[in-house]
C-alpha cells in the first residue's frame, strides 16, 4: 500500500506538509522578533541611542513584517494546493470592494509618495461570482505590486470597465515594469521589491483559475511600467440582501456585506519597502 504522503509515482505530495506545525512554529519565531523590537524600541527610547542602533531595529523590524507576510503567502499557497474542491462562488460587488482601497487613497499618497486613483467610469456596482476572500486577495496584491514597482512621485491607476460579455480590472503603474525585458529593469525591480519571492503574482493568478477569470500582465509600451488586466464573466445572479442585525431595542438595521480588502491594505502598507540603492541586494 502507497504511504498517504506519496502519489502513486512516489513523490511528495502537498498533503505531506506539516502545515499547521510549521506555521506554528514559524509565527512563533516571528512573533518573538516582534516583540524584541517593541521591547528595544521603548528600551532605546528610554535610555537614548545612536541612529544608527535605531536604524538597525527598524530594519529587523522590517525585515520581519516581510517575512511574516511571505510565510502568509506560503501558507495561502499550500491550503490552495491541498484544497479538493474550487471555491463555491457567490454574486459580490467589486465597486464596493474596490472603494475601500479608494479610500486609502490619502494614506499612500502620505507614506508612498504615490498618486493612486480608480475610475469606475460611472458604474455605481459590479456585480461578478467570485470567493470574496480570493478577491480581495486578488486586488491586494495586485495593487501592492503596483505599488511597490513605483518609485517616489509615482502613479498608479485603477479602471474599471464593462465590456459586452465580460468585465476588465485594469491595474496601470509607471514603475520599474516587468524584469525580464533588460538587464536594467531586473535591477530595479530587484530594488523595489527587495528580491522578494514573488508570491504575490502567483497567487493572484491561482485566484483567477479558482474563480474562473483570466489575468494578463504585461509591459506598458511605449510607457514605463506595467500594466495587470483582469477580465471577469459578466453575472446574473442577483446580490444577496444585506443582513438584518437585530439591536438591543429591537429594531431591525440592514447592513451590506463587509468586505476585509481596507484593513488588508493597511497591514500590506507596513510591509512597503524603503526605496534604496541596488548596492543593498
Amino acid at each position: 500500500m502507497e504511504q498517504e504522503w506519496q502519489n502513486d509515482a512516489g513523490a511528495l505530495t502537498a498533503q505531506a506538509i506539516p502545515q499547521k506545525d510549521v506555521e506554528q512554529a514559524c509565527f512563533h519565531a516571528l512573533g518573538l522578533v516582534g516583540r524584541n523590537c517593541e521591547y528595544l524600541e521603548q528600551h532605546l527610547a528610554r535610555v537614548g541611542a545612536d541612529e544608527q542602533t535605531r536604524q538597525a531595529v527598524n530594519d529587523i523590524s522590517a525585515a520581519a513584517a516581510r517575512l511574516d507576510r511571505t510565510m502568509n503567502e506560503v501558507m495561502t499557497l499550500l491550503d490552495f494546493l491541498r484544497a479538493e474542491e474550487p471555491p463555491q462562488l457567490s454574486p459580490l460587488d467589486l465597486c464596493q470592494m474596490l472603494q475601500q482601497i479608494a479610500a486609502q487613497a490619502d494614506m499612500v499618497q502620505e507614506q508612498l509618495d504615490v498618486e493612486l486613483t480608480l475610475d469606475y467610469g460611472g458604474l455605481t456596482s459590479c456585480r461578478v461570482m467570485g470567493d470574496c476572500s480570493d478577491a480581495e486577495l486578488l486586488c491586494l496584491h495586485l495593487l501592492s505590486n503596483a505599488l511597490r514597482a513605483c518609485g517616489t512621485g509615482g502613479k498608479v491607476q485603477l479602471t474599471l470597465r464593462r465590456c459586452e460579455n465580460f468585465w476588465k480590472l485594469t491595474v496601470l503603474d509607471d514603475g520599474c515594469g516587468l524584469p525580464e525585458t533588460s538587464r536594467e529593469a531586473w535591477l530595479e525591480n530587484r530594488r523595489c521589491f527587495l528580491g522578494g519571492a514573488g508570491l504575490g503574482l502567483l497567487l493572484c493568478r491561482e485566484c483567477c483559475r479558482r474563480m474562473g477569470w483570466d489575468l494578463q500582465v504585461e509591459q506598458r509600451a511605449p510607457e514605463k511600467g506595467t500594466r495587470a488586466v483582469v477580465t471577469i464573466p459578466l453575472c446574473d445572479e442577483p446580490m444577496p440582501e444585506p443582513t438584518v442585525e437585530l439591536r438591543s431595542d429591537c429594531s431591525p438595521v440592514r447592513t451590506q456585506q463587509q468586505y476585509q480588502l481596507r484593513n488588508m491594505l493597511v497591514r500590506e502598507l507596513r510591509t512597503m519597502p524603503e526605496r534604496g540603492g541596488t548596492e543593498d541586494l
